[in-house]
């Protein structure tokens, strides 16, 4: 099977996974009266498979662009039906996210000293084991996803200099980052569906298992990989991809170059500049000790302990310009 048929494979199993989701939220016969959390939580479902679709016209047939784009059109009318029965016009209008194609322009993070945080708080639907796990505008904090049985998905954005540790127990059919900076997001558990960054700057992403992974309009980031599968780019650049093998425990890590594939959109033909893995000239700044260090974090109770430790593993894991002693950084073997 070439590459471009295992990508178009990968887009077509999860779509059909996201559409029966989203199906199943838009069956709304039964409400009165559509929670309104509800529609934030389709709203989020539907941007993210509209920017899914358009980003799938690179590969897919002529034919399949205008047979999911109408799948998509139809899950829109339906969304703005059970919407205006959520929220009348006649009373006030429902704020609607400008649904645009993705641009080349990087959104900056907005001013996290402007915005209210938001704890970590899933989005319940009334409809029984649909439910959002989702982070919000957070700054300067190490946060442990503990999250609730029903949760199916997991949304960040608006993150700032923040350690997130989501465990090993924890088991999510999708997750999407926007807006993240000088940040360490660590997925220890499972991903069984897509895992998508956008706009992620300047941070760490560990991922220890995800169907497919994804990484759009972001830069100057580490990402460290376990099994994961989809691995595409776009719109990036300065990324640095390392290996990770967990440990059955999932406490522990060894790092080592990365040598699968990764999809660059941009730059489909030959060795893409935007990405490259540890070798003697690169590094990663974050390493398996700062792995264990982030674990124990997530079991300490001591608030001042966990800002401490908190602030030492970004100082050292983020900033590339620093020496280090040789424990304490991370440097691949050289390709032969």
């Amino acid at each position: 099977m070439s590459k471009l048929h295992q990508t178009q494979q990968t887009f077509y199993i999860n779509f059909r996974t996201a559409k029966k989701e989203l199906d199943t939220l838009l069956a709304a016969d039964a409400f009165l009266l559509p929670a309104t959390d509800l529609i934030e939580s389709i709203d989020q479902k539907l941007a993210a498979l509209i920017e899914e679709v358009q980003n799938a016209k690179v590969y897919l047939a002529p034919y399949d662009q205008r047979a999911y784009a109408s799948q998509v059109d139809q899950l829109t009318k339906e969304f703005h039906a059970l919407k205006e029965k959520a929220v009348p016009k006649s009373k006030f209008a429902f704020s609607t996210r400008n649904r645009k194609s993705i641009t080349n322009s990087r959104e900056n993070v907005a001013d996290s000293s402007q915005l209210k945080p938001i704890r970590s708080s899933p989005l319940v639907s009334d409809l029984p084991g649909i439910a959002v796990h989702q982070l919000q505008r957070l700054e300067g904090k190490f946060e442990t996803v503990h999250p609730l049985p029903a949760s199916t998905s997991m949304l960040m954005s608006q993150i700032s200099n923040c350690i997130i540790f989501v465990p090993s127990s924890t088991s999510f059919s999708s997750v999407r980052v926007t807006n993240c900076t000088k940040s360490i997001l660590v997925f220890a558990g499972e991903i069984y569906g897509p895992i998508h960054l956008s706009r992620v700057t300047t941070s760490t992403i560990v991922v220890r298992q995800a169907h497919q992974f994804r990484v759009h309009e972001s830069s100057d980031s580490d990402i460290i990989l376990g099994e994961t599968g989809g691995r595409i780019i776009e719109k990036s650049d300065d990324l640095i991809f390392a290996k990770a093998e967990f440990t059955d425990a999932n406490d522990r890590i060894i790092i080592s170059q990365f040598t699968e594939s990764i999809d660059d959109f941009d730059h489909p033909a030959g060795k893409s500049p935007n990405w490259s893995t540890i070798v003697e000239d690169t590094t990663t700044k974050f390493t398996a000790k700062h792995y264990e260090r982030v674990i124990l974090l997530s079991r300490s109770t001591h608030d001042k302990q966990i800002q401490d430790g908190m602030t030492k593993i970004i100082q050292a894991a983020l900033s590339r310009d620093i020496d280090f002693a040789g424990e304490d950084e991370l440097k691949g073997e050289p390709e032969h």
